[in-house]
Order: structure tokens, then sequence, then C-alpha cells
């Protein structure tokens, strides 16, 4: 079996804009950077999901959170039992506060361990 041609798209999409029933971004959040994320709901796939750079005009990369967000993969393990519905939600700000904190913890320093291999430490 094959895809529909060329010209049965073509007169979907002429269809779908006499009919009014394009494909609208609704906004959901914005975090603080300026980044606007938003969800497309009207189509035939999943939910598609992106964002829009601030109107400052500098792009900046969103949090792991959102980034997480827009792929559909955001997943937490203390809330396993909220898996179903935890995906559809954006990040909270306390969220991205906590894995800010985890981010930050610094990795513990041994004496038996080199920082760098050959250079020899003062006593």
């Amino acid at each position: 079996m094959s895809r529909p041609g060329a010209w049965n798209r073509v007169a979907s999409n002429l269809w779908k804009y006499l009919k009014g029933d394009m494909s609208k971004k609704n906004y959901v959040a914005e975090d603080a950077s300026g980044n606007k994320f938003y969800e497309i709901a009207n189509s035939r796939q999943n939910v598609s999901r992106g964002f829009d750079p601030p109107a400052s005009g500098a792009h900046i990369e969103p949090d792991l959170e959102w980034q997480a967000w827009l792929r559909g993969t955001r997943r937490n393990v203390d809330v396993m039992y909220w898996n179903l519905y935890f995906d559809r939600f954006p990040p909270s700000d306390t969220e991205i506060a906590i894995n800010r904190m985890k981010q930050q913890v610094g990795f513990p320093k041994y004496k038996d361990l080199e920082v760098s291999p050959g250079v020899q430490e003062k006593k």
C-alpha cells in the first residue's frame, strides 16, 4: 500500500485552511529566560511542542527540564505512580530549583586520588 499522493495532501491542506481547522499554538508557560513554551494539540499525531525565544533576540537554550518536556521524555523517579500524567505538564519552578541544587553538589575529594595525574602535592 502506498501513501496518499502530493495532490491529495494539497487538497487536504486547502480544505483545512478553508475550514479554519489550522493548528494554533496554545502557550503553556514562560521560563525565567523569557522562552515561551507552547503545544499544538490539533495534529493527527501526538501533541507537538515547541518554544519561541525571547523578543530581545538572544537565543538562550531552555533548562533541561523544559527540553525533556519538549521531547516528551520528562520523568521523575520520586513520582513513579504519576508517570501517566506527569509528562503532560510542564516543569514547575520548584522542580527546576531542586534539580539545580542537585547539580551544584560537588564531587567528593579523597586523599588517595590524584587531582592532576603526575603532579606531586606539597605536604
